[in-house]
């Protein structure tokens, strides 16, 4: 079989004759962006053959000599050495560790998910001779009445355990669909069980230790990004390929076995100590997490398989902590809106607010929830990946060095993240640059290149007119980075289809923008965001700007208030059977609404008279 050699990690891998380079890189962990799942349309997986030679098959694309796409190039039955550029080099699975703030309350409390106590024992007698799991049982009962089980492998140990502690034991409980079930049974010098919180975002997870002592953050990219920037892509991954679930499946679990052994490492603890791991997630990442096939998602009606899927056991997983661990996953509320919404609207206390607020995840699915405790109404806006860069032609993640601000200052000025050379421009560069192009009459309200001469546009054959945001002599990519008017295109239906999802949801029950008490941005992305700028290009709406508040990474939030107390949980499941669901695609002022959004910033300028007032004075 040839051997294929990845540079410049000097990565090699045998594959057979056949196999095209974007199959083989991912069997050798090599990491090659793609946004379309391998189907040729993207461009996103180019590479270099600096030695030997490979099957070229059709695309849309003019390659240099030298040049080829990952996944329309064949490997032949010679060797090769293969060049992915910084460009085109998918984020690493690298771990990113930081120190938290602590818990506002005690852990370990009585009420989390999992929970342990001393258990002190009668000792079996002549005259009190029951079994020794009915013993454990009664003690339980004594304690507090309840549905009490144990598993089989338990059971084996529960009479060594109990006689090797002297009758004087630590019961481990663990919240079951129908009481409690018991986990484990230790000695009084055992530590308290651990709980592992993870957020599954569809470009990154980010995971919290639950434990005494000080507190943990790990993060790192999703590596199904491998498989495709959005969920629709990573579905059809799953269609097309007949071990396409199995690999997502086991690329994300290994993401989450990555994170837990970074944040054992910086706690002292065991694998052993971590009795539960609670996850959440957009419904795809919880299905695919779940090994739950997700096709039917992104198929009219759009419903999944399960939306409260029960405990499960984290062996069945392969997440790597105590044998008999439990995993919850918690509930979605729709094909589209998932538990991350679900736990961010426990986390921002909508449900419990006598206020309307809306919360606006500015995510991939770009999920909107309005409500109080009242009432709750969520839809799925389909922004996909735009603002997170993914789609576009100089797009990256917020990775270091890439473009996270931008401004005018007698020309384009850019600041990156961790101050690196300019490598890409991510999400919140977007909006700043969109903004900078409209407020400086380079691109008029429709988003289309104004025909005057500026510096930074240019005609080109492949794209027309382009913007230069960083020139080549500045850029780490090596080439120019440019916004397009593909681009452009692309951000402003990503930013009418948020704009008018979230209209849709406030005329439903008769509201306007000016009933809202708070408008909340959730996630990393969201933290990063302008707000000048985006009520500028329409993004949002033009209130006040107290009323618009960074609520942060809202899910991971929700997350660790349903592992620390039980009856979180519960709630959540409550909460998402209890909100009414918007299908946006079937609404029937939606698509009107989305049209009337495609401008800059919309095309009812006095529904933006801040703005219009700033035009107004140019």
């Amino acid at each position: 079989m040839p051997r294929i050699t990845f540079k410049p990690a000097n990565t090699s891998i045998e594959v057979p004759a056949g196999t095209n380079l974007l199959e083989a890189a991912r069997q050798a962990g090599v990491g090659i962006r793609n946004d379309c799942s391998g189907k040729g349309v993207c461009g996103r997986c180019m590479v270099e053959i600096e030695e030997g030679n490979v099957h070229r098959l059709a695309s849309r694309f003019e390659l240099s000599d030298g040049q080829e796409l990952a996944c329309r190039a064949l490997t032949l039955e010679s060797d090769l050495t293969v060049f992915v550029s910084l460009a085109g080099r998918e984020a690493g699975a690298d771990v990113s560790v930081c120190e938290s703030e602590p818990l506002p309350d005690e852990f370990p409390s009585g009420d989390a998910l999992v929970k342990c106590f001393d258990l002190p024992l009668d000792k079996p007698s002549l005259e009190d001779n029951l079994c020794d799991c009915d013993r454990v049982k009664r003690a339980l009962d004594k304690r507090k009445k309840n549905y009490y089980s144990m598993d089989l492998g338990l059971i084996r140990e529960v009479s060594s355990r109990l006689r090797d502690c002297n009758w004087e034991p630590r019961a481990i409980l663990a919240k079951s669909e129908c009481g409690e079930e018991l986990l484990d049974i230790t000695g009084k010098d055992s530590p308290f069980p651990c709980i592992l919180a993870v957020d599954v975002g569809t470009t990154a997870l980010k995971a919290e230790l639950l434990a005494p002592g000080s507190r943990w953050t790990a993060s790192c990219y999703n590596s199904q990004v491998g498989y495709g920037p959005d969920v629709i892509s990573r579905i059809m991954y799953c269609q097309y390929n007949d071990d396409g679930l199995a690999r997502l499946q086991g690329a994300v679990i290994g993401d989450v076995n990555r994170l837990l052994s970074e944040l054992l490492e910086r706690t002292g603890y065991a694998e052993d100590d971590v009795l539960c791991c609670v996850v959440g997630g957009n419904t795809t990442m919880m299905h695919l997490l779940a090994g739950i096939s997700p096709l039917w998602i992104r198929r009219e009606p759009y419903a999944g398989t399960c939306y409260h899927l029960p405990p499960v056991e984290a062996a069945r997983l392969g997440i790597d902590i105590h044998k008999r661990g439990k995993v919850y996953c918690l509930p979605s509320v729709s094909g589209f809106v998932g538990a991350d919404i679900s736990a961010g609207v426990l986390a921002c206390g909508m449900h419990s607010d006598g206020n309307i607020s809306m919360l606006i995840d500015l995510g991939t699915n770009g999920e909107i929830v309005l409500g109080s405790k009242e009432f709750l109404l969520c839809c799925s806006a389909s922004a996909g990946p735009a603002f997170e860069g993914e789609t576009s032609a100089s797009g990256t993640r917020a990775m270091p060095g890439a473009i996270d601000a931008v401004w005018w200052d007698e020309g384009l000025k850019c600041s990156t993240i961790d101050g690196k050379a300019p490598l890409g421009i991510c999400g919140s560069g977007y909006i700043d640059l969109l903004a900078a192009l409209v407020g400086n009459g380079i691109v008029n309200k429709s988003g289309t290149f104004m025909k005057d001469s500026f510096p930074c546009l240019r005609e080109t054959e492949e794209n027309g007119r382009e913007c230069v945001v960083v020139p080549e002599s500045e850029s780490a990519a090596k080439r120019d980075i440019i916004i397009t008017q593909a681009d452009i295109d692309n951000l402003i239906r990503a930013k009418a289809a948020i704009y008018a999802a979230a209209e849709v949801l406030i005329e439903s029950v008769g509201l306007h923008w000016k009933d809202l008490d708070r408008i909340m941005l959730a996630g990393a992305f969201g933290e990063k965001v302008n707000k000048e700028n985006a009520v500028k290009i329409g993004l949002i709406p033009d209130v006040e700007r107290e009323r618009i508040e960074f609520a942060g990474n809202t899910s991971l939030q929700g997350i660790i208030k349903a592992a620390a107390h039980a009856d979180n949980y519960s709630l959540m499941h409550q909460l998402a059977k209890n909100m009414t669901y918007f299908e946006l695609s079937t609404h029937p002022d939606y698509m009107q609404k989305f049209m009337a959004a495609k401008f800059l910033p919309h095309t009812k300028t006095e529904h933006f008279p801040s703005v219009d007032r700033e035009v107004s004075s140019l």
